[in-house]
């Protein structure tokens, strides 16, 4: 993407493969950058199997990227606003929108979010096709997020030489759904495997498959969970805030708790 002087970021969130929870950081660095006051944006440029929408709620939308790539709505209309906040451009689902759309034609709609926003995230299409060429090359930076084991590192290193490529520039790697059992591979391993630093590890939570059912990220779901506090790390980490964890509340000492049943 070509922007002139735009201060708006356009990062791109590729992965590789499916299932690693793409979709999920992407629309939770969107709301977190949303809660911290950014004009925030997500655009579900998975033309094929979009996901994005689902996980917000709203599988059907009026109107879509796919209508704004046809030339029947402009991009405006396409803009939906989550009660969390966050602004999310949605992909259609129907097989007429998947046969008739160009991914080549994406760099043009995203020109046309430039300058309205501040960050704009890209969830991109799994594989190596062409959606996934037309997101990275669409964007001016790439997260690569994986889980940490070969198979899931290994597509992701694919991403990485496909931006490389394209002049791209990675930012890093995020290591998602680190359950911290011994098969898996560590942080040390990943970055040696990549070539690039790993910049967030987002922990397995339980709390997130209760987020995804209540149709809300869960960095708003949960606020205080530890995938959420680790997310919203990662966003601020990306724009440059100072991101203060909540702590959790001290309770008595075993003393205390003593001295208080004694006192009964």
């Amino acid at each position: 993407m070509e922007a002139g002087d735009s201060l708006t970021r356009v990062i791109a969130v590729a992965s590789g493969k499916g299932g690693v929870g793409k979709t999920t950081v992407t629309s939770n660095l969107g709301a977190s950058l949303t809660e911290f006051g950014q004009r925030a944006l997500v655009m579900d440029t998975n033309l094929t199997t979009p996901n994005l929408g689902f996980h917000l709620g709203v599988p059907l939308y009026p109107k879509t990227l796919h209508d704004v790539l046809k030339g029947e709505a402009y991009i405006d209309e396409a803009i939906y606003v989550h009660p969390s906040g966050l602004k999310v451009i949605p992909a259609g689902i129907s097989m007429a929108d998947l046969k008739s759309t160009n991914p080549k034609d994406l760099n043009k709609v995203v020109l046309d979010l430039v300058g309205d926003h501040d960050v704009v995230f890209l969830d991109s299409a799994a594989g190596l096709g062409r959606e996934s060429v037309a997101g990275i090359e669409s964007a001016d930076e790439l997260l690569v997020v994986t889980n940490p084991e070969l198979p899931s590192v290994t597509d992701a290193l694919k991403a990485i030489k496909l931006a490389e490529e394209m002049g791209t520039h990675v930012l890093g790697v995020v290591l998602n759904r680190v359950k911290g059992v011994k098969s898996e591979l560590s942080v040390s391993d990943v970055e040696s495997l990549l070539g690039y630093p790993v910049i967030s590890k987002v922990p397995e939570d339980r709390v997130m498959i209760d987020s995804l059912a209540a149709k809300s990220p869960i960095v708003s779901y949960a606020p205080n969970s530890a995938s959420s506090i680790e997310l919203k790390k990662l966003a601020a980490t990306l724009v440059g805030i100072d991101y203060q964890a909540p702590t959790a509340p001290k309770g008595p000492s075993f003393i205390s708790r003593i001295f208080g049943f004694l006192k009964r």
